[in-house]
C-alpha cells in the first residue's frame, strides 16, 4: 500500500520526550506530546480536544446551513468513528486517505493529533476487542472450520498491512511453550520442488506434543498427508498445526492451556519417519517460526510479533528488529561485519543463501 512505512512512523511514532523547567536549574521534567503534520492546517479550528456531544453538535449545525460543506461534514464523521477503532483500522483509515485524488491533509493531522493524545485508549480498545470474540481471535477469521486445517481464502488478508500480535502476557496469561524439545530436521521454506509451509521436529513415538500458546482446538482429526492433525486457534489470532500425531489427546472446541498436551508424536500420513511437523499461520498464510523464536534457547526473541503485509504474505519479526538498507557495492560480508554478526545470523533471519545477489533498496533484519 502506498507510502505505508511512512504512516506506520506517522501513527506509531507520535510521542516525544523534551524537559523544560520555569526558572534555569529546575529539575522539573515534564513530558511534551509531538504530532507529525503535513501543513499548518487541522480539520478543526481548535486542536483541543472536543467533547464529542459538541462535535457532533457542531457537524449538525453545519447541515443546516443554506450551502452546506459536505466534505467537510463528512470528514467529521469520519473522524468521529476513530475513537472506536483499533491501531489496525486506523492504519487502513489513514492510509485510504493517501490514496485519494485529492489528499485531505487537515483532516489526516487531525486523526494523528488524536492518536498522539489517546494512544493508551486505542490500545485498550483494540485489547477489548481482543478479548469479546466468541471463538479465539474470531475478529480475524470470521470463521469456525473443524474440518479443514486451512480453510481460508487469500481475501481475507488484502485489507491487512501492518499488524502487532502480543506472543506473552501475564493479564491474559499468555505465554509460550515449544510445542516438543528436539532437533529441526528440517526447516521452513522451498523443499524438493514445493514449500515447506513449517518446520519438522526430530521425536519418538509416544513422545508428547504439547500446544505452544493458549487457545481452542479447531481440528483433531486424520486429514490427508498430514496424518491425524491437530490445529489450535490462539487468542493473538496465530494457528498452530501439530501433524503426523499417532494419537489425539483433545477434540475440536477444546480449551487449551499453553503447555498442555495435544496428542502423542508418531508418522502418520505422508512421512518417512517419526517426527512432528509444526505450522505457525496467521490467516491461513504460512510463517517461519525461526523469525521470532530462538531454538537455541527455545525462548521468543520478543513479547510482540509484528507481522508486515507483502505481495505474497507476511513479512514476520520481532518488535524491536533492525532493519539495513542495502547501498550500492554493499555486499552480505560487509553488511554482517558492519553490525558485528555473521553471514550465517543474516542468511538465517532473512530466509536467503550465501550466495544471494542483493538490491540496492533491499531490507535486511540485522538484529
Amino acid at each position: 500500500m502506498k507510502h505505508l512505512l511512512t504512516i506506520a512512523a506517522i501513527l506509531f511514532s507520535l510521542i516525544a520526550f523534551a524537559h523544560k523547567g520555569d526558572k534555569e536549574g529546575d529539575p522539573k521534567k515534564d513530558t511534551v506530546t509531538a504530532v507529525v503534520v503535513y501543513g499548518e492546517e487541522m480539520l478543526l479550528s481548535n486542536v483541543v480536544d472536543l467533547p464529542r456531544e459538541q462535535l457532533i453538535r457542531y457537524k449538525d449545525s453545519l447541515a443546516t446551513l443554506p450551502t452546506p460543506n459536505l466534505n467537510l461534514i463528512s470528514q467529521i464523521e469520519l473522524y468521529l468513528k476513530i475513537p472506536e477503532l483499533t491501531f489496525d483500522d486506523v492504519f487502513h483509515v489513514i492510509d485510504s486517505l493517501f490514496e485519494l485524488e485529492e489528499i485531505p491533509y487537515p483532516l489526516i493531522n487531525q486523526i494523528n493529533w488524536y492518536v498522539a493524545r489517546h494512544e493508551e485508549e486505542l490500545k485498550l480498545h483494540e485489547k477489548e476487542t481482543f478479548d469479546t470474540s466468541a471463538y479465539p481471535a474470531d475478529f480475524y477469521y470470521h470463521d469456525w472450520n473443524t474440518d479443514v486445517p486451512n480453510p481460508y481464502k487469500r481475501s481475507i488478508t488484502v485489507k491487512d498491512s501492518t499488524l502487532q500480535l502480543p506472543l506473552v502476557d501475564n493479564s491474559r496469561s499468555l505465554k509460550y511453550v515449544p510445542p516438543i524439545e528436539g532437533i529441526i530436521t528440517s526447516g521452513f521454506g522451498w523443499r524438493d520442488g514445493r514449500n515447506h509451509n513449517g518446520i519438522d521436529i526430530d521425536l519418538e513415538v509416544w513422545d508428547t506434543v504439547k500446544t505452544c500458546f493458549s487457545g481452542m482446538v479447531r481440528v483433531a482429526r486424520w486429514y490427508g498427508s498430514y496424518g491425524r492433525v491437530v490445529v489450535v486457534r490462539h487468542y493473538n489470532g496465530l494457528e498452530t498445526i501439530y501433524a503426523h500425531l499417532h494419537r489425539f489427546n483433545v477434540n475440536p472446541g477444546q480449551i487449551v492451556n499453553a503447555g498442555d498436551v495435544i496428542g502423542l508424536g508418531g508418522s502418520s500420513g505422508r512421512s518417512t519417519g517419526s517426527h512432528l511437523h509444526w505450522e505457525i499461520r496467521f490467516k491461513g498464510v504460512p510463517i517461519d517460526p525461526k523469525m521470532f523464536i530462538d531454538f537455541d534457547t527455545q525462548e521468543l526473541m520478543n513479547d510482540t510479533l509484528v507481522l508486515k503485509k507483502t505481495a505474497y504474505g507476511y513479512a514476520a519479526f520481532p518488535e524491536g528488529a533492525e532493519f539495513h538498507t542495502v547501498k550500492k557495492g554493499e555486499f552480505l560480508f560487509k553488511i554482517a561485519h558492519q553490525y558485528g554478526v555473521s553471514i550465517s545470523h543474516l542468511c538465517q533471519l532473512n530466509g536467503i543463501r550465501r550466495n544471494q545477489v542483493l538490491y540496492v533498496g533491499q531490507k535486511l533484519r540485522v538484529i
